[in-house]
């Protein structure tokens, strides 16, 4: 056990659970704690890079998610978990770091057979897999707590699936929330908090099925509808109210172009000007800047490139202590 889970404030439960018994935090458990802590800490690292550059180094998701890894393993044996949920952590570990080590299987130029890397997947999957036959082997049932850290290696492949769909627009953003996974795996023990919960019938469904990193980008994904609202009020004081462009960005002078934004004007192959409402990447800025200028044009509009490492920032904060939003508001089952 670390160290610093040892104090006065601590205590080994009878559960073989390690909980802060201090009065004011009395059910929050001390992993939770500690995850909240590095999680937070780590997001507002990465926050602070995507503010100022739009760019978070892996590094600091290697970081993270090896933590989580190695936090994760210690839980177990201090908790005394079934033993075949190692296998789940080593399925997971084997797909994280094929996140950011050795070349992919595919890529821009198409399919590469490459045995080793196809030999670590089929590993991955045979540790994922094997706590399920081996309890059926044993005509036992999976234990709750071995069945919810099936989400560890499940979501470190289905965030991947998002970012390849475009549900996440930055490769940084999918490999926070993977490593966030890995860091809080199942939900955490921080009574009072959340403070804001469905019925325990719907909050107990939902728990089984929405691992807590989705709540995770949920909240962000809350918070960011505060951002179009923000720009349309914004344009109404300057007077650049527009229907929709409003909404998705503002104007900017062409001779003092914004860093961190994209271009929603151009001026197309047959001389027309045409606004563009959600701008691709990749796009040739300049050019098109150089023709917008020799058409006479001196503002544009712009829509921001979202510091989308912020917004998860808050929406971790919120899942430990709000809870999902959404679900909140929608109040199933109440």
């Amino acid at each position: 056990m670390p160290r610093g889970l040892r104090s006065s404030t601590t205590r080994r439960a009878s559960s073989s659970t390690v909980e802060i018994t201090s009065p004011r935090c009395r059910d929050v458990d001390a992993f939770a704690a500690l995850r909240f802590a590095i999680g937070g800490g780590f997001l507002l690292a990465a926050a602070s890079s995507d503010l100022r550059a739009r760019k978070v180094s892996d590094r600091w998701w290697i970081a993270l998610g090896s933590i989580g890894l190695v936090l994760l393993a210690v839980q177990l044996d201090v908790e005394r978990a079934d033993a075949a949920a190692a296998a789940l952590l080593g399925s997971a570990a084997l797909l994280f770091y094929a996140i950011f080590f050795g070349d992919p299987l595919l890529d821009q130029d198409g399919f590469h057979l490459r045995p080793l890397r196809i030999g670590l997947f089929l590993a991955a999957g045979a540790l994922f897999v094997f706590p399920a036959a081996l309890h059926a082997a044993l005509g036992e049932g999976l234990p709750r707590e071995t069945l919810d850290l099936y989400s560890l290696p499940a979501m470190v492949v289905i965030y991947q699936g998002f970012y390849w769909a475009r549900l996440l627009h930055g490769g940084a953003d999918a490999k926070g929330l993977i490593a966030l996974s890995l860091l809080v795996p199942t939900y955490p023990e921080a009574s009072p908090f959340p403070l804001l919960a469905a019925g325990p019938r719907a909050e107990g469904l939902f728990r089984s099925v929405f691992p807590f990193s989705l709540v995770v980008w949920v909240d962000a994904l809350v918070l960011f509808l505060a951002i179009p609202l923000g720009l349309v009020l914004a344009n109404t004081i300057r007077g650049d109210f527009a229907l929709p462009q409003a909404f998705l960005g503002y104007r900017a002078r062409v001779d003092a172009f914004p860093r961190f934004v994209w271009l929603m004007e151009k001026i197309d192959d047959r001389g027309q000007h045409v606004l563009v409402l959600f701008p691709k990447r990749g796009t040739k800025v300049e050019e098109n800047l150089s023709r917008l200028r020799a058409a006479g044009i001196e503002r544009v509009w712009v829509t921001p490139q979202i510091p989308f490492m912020v917004l998860i920032l808050g929406g971790f904060v919120l899942a430990f202590l709000g809870g999902n939003l959404l679900l909140a508001i929608l109040r199933p089952g109440a």
